[in-house]
């Protein structure tokens, strides 16, 4: 395999889609990988990589990682360093759930991760503008109390003074890991009771007003939640977030943590498949995938 110049902003998108949550699902289904593998060869040559003749899934998705790690850092690379850098070396699985892409008000944050603390990472990579960062950052503090911002190195002096003092700040750094220039602050003066239950399932925010009020409302379906909301507000709001965290946490699932600690699984895989909820037949299929030539 050898490098040639034909790198492009359209070419790189094109192979972020593939390289992605959404792209890897593709892998893993039967009925789409071989046009999957293909497409990806494809792109590969189109980005600068040429494979000659076949080559493994695993080859292929490890040169196509590298090559938007070096030209096209996506959402996709910084989530992977968030979860393999940071989360995977500071903190237990089993004690920790990390969320991709959470609603919280009119935004939807990155990553979240509770476990003893909870913490919102909100990613602007170098393909991103601060546009809306203040009102995320407004957001994302009516329901967690630490909230993070995630910068490539290069652009740290563009976001310096661009977030209240509350906010920590993170880095990718050029060795692909994250570093903390800054840590969070906790601030619990922005939490609202509604915007927490706003953020969870039915089931889910049922089951808290349950653990705060012993039993669930008597009320029209249509109702229902207008009824929740009331009764959690008759509640202090930090004792609304400590349910909401624990109704959080019940996400947490030991076989995905089970998988993505397997060293079988790429690091560049880990987090699509922490987030994709595999069980032990999706990792057998998908681990002989990986080593099917195309």
């Amino acid at each position: 395999m050898s490098n040639v110049s034909t790198i492009s902003l359209s070419n790189l998108n094109a192979l972020s889609k593939l390289i992605s949550n959404a792209g890897l699902q593709r892998l893993m289904d039967n009925d789409t990988s071989k046009v999957y593998g293909r497409q990806l060869k494809k792109l590969l040559n189109k980005n600068g990589v040429t494979v000659q003749g076949r080559a493994s899934f695993s080859e292929m998705l490890s040169l196509g990682y590298q090559q938007l790690l070096a030209h096209y850092r996506h959402e996709y690379i910084y989530k992977t360093a968030i979860l393999n850098s940071y989360v995977l070396r500071e903190h237990s699985l089993a004690e920790t759930i990390l969320l991709n892409e959470f609603k919280i008000g009119t935004s939807k944050a990155d990553v979240i991760v509770v476990n003893g603390t909870n913490k919102v990472f909100e990613i602007k990579t170098e393909l991103d503008t601060p546009e809306r960062l203040q009102n995320q950052v407004n957001d994302y503090f009516k329901a967690f109390t630490e909230v993070y911002l995630v910068v490539h190195h290069s652009m740290l002096a563009k976001y310096l003074g661009r977030v209240d003092r509350h906010v920590g700040i993170m880095v990718f750094s050029e060795n692909g890991n994250i570093d903390t220039i800054y840590t969070a602050t906790p601030d619990h003066s922005r939490l609202d009771s509604t915007i927490m239950l706003k953020s969870l399932r039915k089931d889910e925010y049922l089951n808290l007003v349950r653990n705060l009020n012993g039993s669930i409302p008597i009320a029209k379906p249509v109702h229902m939640f207008t009824e929740c909301c009331r009764i959690a507000k008759s509640f202090p709001v930090q004792t609304v977030h400590i349910e909401f965290l624990k109704i959080i946490k019940q996400r947490i699932c030991k076989e995905s943590n089970e998988i993505t600690l397997d060293e079988a699984i790429p690091s560049y895989l880990k987090f699509c498949c922490y987030n994709a909820d595999l069980d032990q037949n999706h990792y057998i299929a998908l681990t002989k995938r990986l080593n099917c030539f195309i």
